[in-house]
């Protein structure tokens, strides 16, 4: 009886201990970093998981279908230590006024500066770098002007590819450890021309 006893109250002690230990694990929430740009009061965000959509289209196709009069897209991306959420810059029955040089174009595989200006993804920090300080006041890059980072990518490209291309931006942005603002445009139509007057 004594055993039995013994058992029965060591049972109670390590199922108290291991509820205990349950309790006083502290759940660790991931650091989140968000990209957002211009926001009317008006617009609630919409989130939306990058990781449920197909390809590149679906995202433009998720911007075309947001009544942006509303609502604003925050496209989200998890890794296993941060949450990412990056609000696309959208024009809402208003002229956003710009120059082409504030704008460079990223795709998977290169960077265009201007229709002269063309670079392997490769070069990715050195580009980033001039087109958010350009310390030597270089003409092709703004120079205190709001900074666009222009995703352009066929509409057929599989979601991973955009996601890394993504992850591949913010982290060279973050290892520059840069205070510039600048804003994400997801375009289907590419570099903008010049227009003469």
């Amino acid at each position: 009886m004594k055993k039995s006893v013994t058992i029965l109250l060591l049972s109670f002690f390590l199922i108290y201990c291991e509820n205990t230990h349950k309790d006083n694990k502290i759940v660790q929430e991931k650091p989140v970093q968000s990209f957002l740009t211009y926001r009317m009061e008006q617009q609630k965000f919409v989130e939306i998981d990058i990781d449920l959509l197909q390809n590149f289209g679906d995202m433009l196709n998720v911007i075309d279908t947001t009544d942006c009069r509303k609502n604003a897209s925050l496209f989200k991306i998890e890794t296993d230590s941060t949450i990412y959420k990056i609000q696309h810059l959208q024009f809402c029955e208003s002229i956003f006024d710009y120059k082409l040089k504030q704008i460079i174009y990223i795709n998977t595989d290169s960077i265009k500066v201007n229709d002269e200006l063309s670079y392997p993804i490769d070069n990715l920090d050195g580009i980033l770098k001039n087109h958010l300080v350009n310390e030597q006041n270089d003409e092709n890059y703004p120079s205190t002007e709001k900074r666009l980072i222009s995703i352009h990518i066929d509409e057929s490209k599989n979601i991973k590819e955009v996601k890394k291309l993504l992850l591949n931006i913010i982290s060279t942005f973050n290892s520059l450890q840069m205070k510039t603002n600048f804003a994400f445009m997801f375009d289907r139509y590419g570099m903008i021309k010049e227009v003469p007057f």
